[in-house]
């Protein structure tokens, strides 16, 4: 065990060193980054709300065939799912996943396994430098869930990721599920505020963010936290 670690570790840092294919997380727009935890610590993103909505981008810096994915492994599927756009039937590809400069041949194919679940992706020759591949990733439940970097030129690629993202889960301020933190989510935590018995499994409507059965000021400071941020996943 200890030897596959300190292989995956050294698979990550000469991808990153190479500047190959790699990897880039932005909120639901697809091009505004989500910001890390530590600056000094790739790979591991500030906390976003369940029903948070990100895209992950492969990119390259080159041209030339590659194959490779995204995928969630184990329990961490509890957590978190991918998912790609525009499914066609005839090439059984995700087209809308597969972006302009990975070529009209590149391919976005869904893998659902007992190990894990997530998407292969395949490059073509005919690719050029640029973004290849954007797949969404939804926050589904409080946690902590890793997306599995896989490139599959690398021996033991196919089983191993180079790198994980890893996210971690906070609960929602969404209180109304309307897709937007805001003045009406506000409302209903303020409808709550001083009270002193928010036991499961209502919790105050949510509002009592630590959940420590009271909502005060040390909960008001986590809503604020993410005051006009968006969701798209409904519980």
């Amino acid at each position: 065990m200890k030897k596959i670690v300190l292989l995956v570790l050294f698979f990550s840092m000469v991808s990153v060193a190479r500047g190959k294919v790699s990897t880039r997380v932005c909120l639901a727009n697809g091009y505004t980054p989500l910001p890390l935890a530590d600056p000094n610590i790739p790979f591991v993103y500030r906390d976003i709300m369940v029903g948070t909505k990100l895209t992950i981008i492969v990119d390259s810096d080159i041209a030339e065939r590659w194959s490779g994915g995204l995928f969630i492994a184990g329990t961490d599927r509890d957590y978190g799912v991918l998912s790609a756009r525009d499914y066609n039937d005839t090439t059984h590809d995700w087209e809308g996943s597969r972006l302009e400069a990975a070529s009209d041949r590149a391919r976005a194919r869904a893998w659902q396994g007992d190990i894990r679940s997530g998407f292969d992706l395949y490059g073509h020759r005919k690719a050029v430098a640029g973004d290849w591949f954007i797949i969404d990733y939804t926050a589904t439940s409080v946690g902590i869930c890793n997306v599995g970097f896989y490139d599959y030129s690398w021996p033991g690629g196919m089983d191993y990721p180079v790198y994980d993202l890893m996210f971690f889960h906070v609960p929602t301020r969404d209180f109304n599920e309307d897709t937007k933190v805001d003045f009406a989510d506000f409302a209903i935590f303020a409808s709550y505020w001083q009270i002193a018995d928010c036991n499961d499994p209502n919790q105050c409507g949510g509002a009592d963010l630590d959940i420590d059965g009271n909502l005060n000021s040390n909960d008001l400071a986590l809503f604020v936290d993410y005051w006009l941020e968006s969701t798209e996943w409904r519980q």
